[in-house]
């Protein structure tokens, strides 16, 4: 008479060492470099990062540390790299050096056609990289600046 398998059966903490050590499968014990290794396009984006970050290593030593640290590397994609620059300041000295890194970049053996520079301002200096309006003192007469005060302490 034949019999069903019984599942085996794992004791209230969870499966064994044995289970979570092995990582064959794609339940939650496989790691982020097996994951990677399985699907083309988290692959692929990992070679875009690290292409970056090694253009990025040329970058600084072409610009030097005081721009460079101005300077994050971004997206490299179909010969594209996109530089993200601290301040307007630092975008337009970038733009400046774009033909030397890009020549540069292309010797050094990267397949890179454009360098894209774009201001990306800290939070806390001006959010989207515009200024507010500045205050100015009142020219209004005295009695005028009193009443205009009492309005706004109604609202």
């Amino acid at each position: 008479m034949a019999t069903e398998p019984t599942p085996a059966r794992t004791s209230a903490r969870g499966p064994g060492p044995s289970r979570r050590a092995a990582g064959g499968g794609p339940g939650r014990s496989a790691t982020l470099h097996q994951w990677m290794q399985r699907s083309p396009l988290l692959l692929s984006l990992q070679q875009q990062a690290l292409d970056s970050r090694r253009m990025g290593e040329e970058l600084a030593r072409a610009l030097g540390p005081d721009l460079a640290g101005g300077v994050q590397p971004g997206r490299f994609a179909e010969g594209s790299w996109t530089l993200s620059a601290s301040s307007p300041a630092v975008a337009a000295k970038l733009k400046l050096h774009v033909p030397l890194l890009l020549r540069r970049l292309q010797q050094a053996g990267w397949v890179l056609a454009r360098i894209q520079v774009r201001v990306v301002m800290p939070q806390g200096q001006g959010g989207a990289g515009r200024a507010g309006p500045v205050a100015q003192p009142s020219t209004a007469p005295a009695d005028v600046r009193e009443r205009l005060r009492a309005l706004r302490e109604r609202l």
